[in-house]
């Protein structure tokens, strides 16, 4: 039969772990802090007077103990200069999304089946005979209606010219990137 000190305690342990959340603005840490917290006020015990406010009481360990993690977590001060220019930049985004742009509507230009079939498989990854049984086809269709919609959606998003460059530039860029990713599902 639990005591009147377990009551207390469990029926503060919600709000005790919504206050290490706030505190600690990650779950995993707030959980390990709220254990720690309970785990001090079991050992503490023979302290808590009854008759006072115990939430007062759980509170200011469980505050106690978070101040004390910080401390145990104290890292020196570190300036800008020391950090990596890696850290403080960010590579650029625009053409991702430009080929994105193109790719979407690439993926629209495309007829119904081939269109169906390519996301089954390529985004959804899906087996093709799991395909094929959502489509309620054979297995060749899908790999034929694959095949030809990757084909398709190249052509759309590259022009002639530049699959025939083969300078380094051409094939670093982010379209050669998602050509690979089509042609890798097959």
């Amino acid at each position: 039969m639990p005591d009147q000190f377990q009551e207390l305690l469990l029926g503060s342990l919600p709000r005790l772990r919504a206050y290490a959340i706030l505190l600690t603005k990650d779950r995993t840490r707030a959980d390990d802090l709220l254990q720690e917290a309970v785990l001090r006020a079991l050992c503490a015990k023979h302290q808590f007077q009854p008759g006072t406010n115990f939430n007062a009481w759980i509170h200011r360990i469980l505050h106690n103990q978070f101040i004390s993690f910080l401390r145990q977590q104290r890292r020196p001060m570190t300036t800008l200069d020391d950090v990596s220019e890696s850290c403080l930049s960010q590579p650029a985004a625009q053409e991702d999304k430009i080929l994105t742009r193109e790719v979407i509507q690439a993926l629209s230009k495309l007829p119904e089946g081939q269109r169906e079939a390519l996301i089954l498989i390529s985004s959804s990854g899906m087996s093709y005979d799991e395909a094929a049984s959502v489509l309620g086809c054979s297995v060749g269709t899908v790999k034929s209606r694959v095949w030809r919609a990757r084909r398709q959606m190249e052509k759309m998003i590259f022009d002639e010219d530049e699959r025939e460059e083969t300078t380094e530039a051409a094939t670093s860029r982010p379209a050669r990137r998602i050509s690979n990713m089509l042609n890798a599902y097959y």
